[in-house]
């Protein structure tokens, strides 16, 4: 089985870090995909794939214009980068 670690670290200088693991059966050609999409752009297949639910996510919310905030660590708390 073919397996896929993306690991998430909060940048307030916490060592905080989660995984989410995408398991594929060892038929599935997404894994391939995933993998020679990535060489191209020159990246890791976890930062591909880091992308792509950005982007999904990102497309499924409100478009709305940025609250400003009194830091970076605010700014991106305020627009959901962020956890409160």
């Amino acid at each position: 089985m073919n397996r896929a670690i993306l690991n998430a670290v909060t940048i307030t200088g916490k060592f905080e870090v989660k995984q989410l693991i995408l398991a594929f059966k060892d038929d599935e050609t997404l894994p391939d995909k995933i993998e020679r999409l990535a060489s191209e752009l020159e990246l890791t297949p976890e930062e591909l794939i880091k992308r792509f639910i950005a982007e999904g996510i990102g497309n499924s919310e409100a478009k709305t214009p940025c609250s400003p905030g009194t830091s970076l660590t605010d700014f991106l708390t305020k627009n959901g980068v962020l956890k409160r």
